[in-house]
């Protein structure tokens, strides 16, 4: 079972990972991917984390090559290896970092954190004990970055629902709560093994609209 856990800026989106990881006995990969890349490429963790799901501008990849001897191709291979390799070895919670455009397991079920942005800046104030103008400031910021770098290295929207399997709006769901329907569409998910093909379940669906097409058909008499 792999489980990806994409997150809106402020979202507790590593806490619900860690509260899933432990309901379902699986382990988490959060700054594991970092230390994963940086072992990759025998750099210092610090040295990753400036890239860490980051769009990198022309004149910082032409820097960071020249000083660290690392291009922007070769990290984000390199990321997209390491999250790979954590898949095939399954019994995980991935967070961030464009995991769910990368895998297509069948047992991996693809999660999005949202909130309204009110509840953000709120939960972002509790959580730092900074003001409601800064916390609005890092959220815009860092939902922009890890929008823009999904939108250059995976050419997606990480804001389309599509894209996920669940999609969490905490406005209406306790924390407790949003685990728990994670863990359960989990199940369900490992359950039924289906195909991450986006047209594996089209007959399941054409079979299920011709029984109530067939059961809305008025009776008639003759």
């Amino acid at each position: 079972m792999i489980v990806t856990i994409s997150r809106q800026a402020a979202t507790n989106g590593e806490l619900i990972a860690q509260l899933v990881a432990e309901r379902l006995s699986l382990k988490v990969f959060d700054k594991e991917i970092v230390e994963e890349v940086a072992r990759r490429l025998h750099k210092e963790c610090g040295t990753i984390k400036q890239m860490d799901e980051a769009l990198i501008n022309p004149v910082e990849s032409i820097l960071m090559e020249w000083r660290e001897s690392i291009s922007e191709q070769t990290y984000i291979r390199q990321l997209r290896g390491a999250i790979r390799s954590i898949s095939k070895q399954g019994n995980a919670v991935i967070v961030g970092r464009g995991a769910n455009f990368i895998l297509r397991n069948p047992d991996c079920l693809k999660v999005r954190i949202t909130a309204p942005l009110e509840l953000r800046v709120a939960m972002y104030v509790a959580g730092e004990g900074c003001t409601e103008k800064e916390a609005l400031e890092w959220i815009k910021k860092t939902d922009k970055r890890r929008h823009d770098f999904i939108r250059k290295y995976y050419e997606a929207d990480v804001d389309n629902p599509s894209n996920y399997d669940v999609v969490i709006n905490l406005a209406g769901l306790t924390l407790e709560k949003a685990v728990d329907v994670i863990v359960k569409a989990a199940e369900i998910r490992g359950e039924l093994n289906i195909p991450d093909e986006p047209k594996a379940t089209l007959p399941q669906y054409m079979e299920l609209l011709g029984r109530r097409h067939w059961k809305s058909k008025p009776i008639t008499t003759r």
